[in-house]
């Protein structure tokens, strides 16, 4: 995502932001697989943690977003 506005010295900053957030998002989505192989109350377990980790880390995200559009376009 690029934003015309923003400092070139910010840059790498704002896409070390996203790329973070993406990672993050990447973790949540390996967890989400290993529900498969887990039975009973850890899966339950399993499964609230891993929905409110995808929750906040797209929050997180959004809200980045919203910050850069706001400043800088």
């Amino acid at each position: 995502m690029t934003y015309p506005h923003l400092h070139p010295g910010d840059r790498p900053v704002a896409a070390a932001c996203f790329r973070q957030v993406r990672r993050r998002l990447a973790f949540v989505r390996g967890k989400a697989r290993e529900l498969a192989t887990l039975h009973g109350f850890r899966r339950d377990v399993h499964e609230r943690v891993c929905a409110r980790l995808r929750r906040e880390t797209r929050l997180q995200l959004q809200a980045m977003r919203q910050v850069l559009h706001t400043l800088f376009d």
